[in-house]
């Protein structure tokens, strides 16, 4: 079993019409009792199951009485994001899925369209007809959140329908090695568990402050989030194009040990070892040797820290860069390409 298991997320903005996003009641006193909040939160929550139908080879089917297709049925959990009924999801949720449903607490269900997918940061968008004005859920600032907020995680964890849970947030900016994620977590002590993958982590005020991803197995409520704002900004391209294109500057690059450090004197540096042919880092003039200390405003301590850094932004962007070249500290704006699919 993999140390971490994947599954939740959330996001976007927009709504239909002047239907506003459900919040708590003005005399809600969060320090009493919880419920007023999950009253009206729940409402937006969905519950996403999929089915993956696949076709099974003819020797297979031959040899060992297997039907010409295997069906495999999945679950995760979901949010409305806008009264119109764009939803959103982890994109392991649904990748790969020929149906997906979604069900509401009322009872209520719907077939769903995956409108959007972006694997980079395991978010889905989707889209359901209800004929009606949806509740919806909006997207808070995961900036101004602190570090001992109260949230609250929903979701459909190991099927079991809407299930709610408590906790803080407990760290911001956390990075996870094993997600393989473009965007640092936040994490929370409010118990997640396989299903509440795409579910929505909500602040006292009803706002999404992150959606829910995945957990360290073993661990005793260590959970982790996408942060609200990195959503707002996948959201509106997995809406107008169906997938994200992200920033690209073209180099290889190393993690200075300490002894670089003091070399460079910096208290924090990426070695840049190559250069792409025709990348934006050639065309701006960067060289295998400079140490690039910071860009688009981030500190860059280490690749990925850079990588993030330069993925959050889009192509096209111009973004400040401060880097040191023979010993003095350099500024410039580079103007970023798209990153190559793979």
């Amino acid at each position: 079993m993999r140390t971490l298991l994947l599954f939740c997320l959330l996001g976007c903005t927009a709504s239909a019409g002047d239907v506003p996003a459900v919040a708590p009641p003005a005399n809600f006193q969060p320090n009493v009792s919880l419920a007023p909040l999950v009253d009206a939160v729940e409402r937006a929550v969905v519950n996403v199951y999929t089915t993956q139908r696949t076709q099974v080879p003819d020797f297979y089917q031959f040899a060992y009485g297997l039907p010409a297709e295997r069906v495999q049925q999945g679950q995760g959990s979901g949010f409305v994001v806008s009264a119109d009924g764009y939803l959103l999801t982890n994109n392991h949720v649904v990748s790969g899925a020929t149906d997906v449903k979604v069900k509401f607490d009322s009872g209520e269900e719907f077939p769903a369209k995956v409108v959007g997918l972006d694997r980079g940061s395991d978010v889905a968008l989707l889209k359901i007809d209800a004929n009606k004005p949806l509740p919806w859920l909006k997207l808070g600032s995961s900036e101004k959140a602190r570090v001992g907020d109260w949230v609250l995680a929903v979701g459909n964890p190991l099927g079991l329908g809407h299930t709610v849970t408590a906790g803080t947030i407990s760290a911001k900016g956390r990075e996870v090695p094993e997600l393989e994620a473009l965007e640092a977590f936040i994490q929370t002590d409010a118990s997640i568990n396989p299903g509440n993958s795409g579910g929505p982590l909500v602040a006292v005020d009803g706002t999404v402050v992150g959606m829910n991803t995945a957990i360290v197995s073993g661990a005793n409520s260590v959970g982790f989030a996408i942060p609200s704002d990195h959503l707002a900004w996948v959201v509106p391209q997995l809406r107008e194009k169906g997938t994200v294109a992200r920033g690209w500057l073209g180099i290889g690059s190393l993690a200075l040990n300490s002894r670089g450090l003091r070399e460079y004197k910096v208290e924090a540096g990426v070695l840049v070892t190559q250069i792409s042919e025709g990348s934006p880092a050639e065309k701006f003039g960067f060289v295998p040797g400079d140490v690039i200390v910071s860009i688009g405003g981030r500190t860059t301590g280490d690749p990925e820290e850079l990588y993030r850094a330069i993925a959050s932004k889009a192509p096209g962007d111009e973004v400040p860069v401060k880097y040191v070249r023979a010993g003095k500290l350099q500024d410039g704006v580079v103007k970023l390409g798209t990153r190559p699919t793979k």
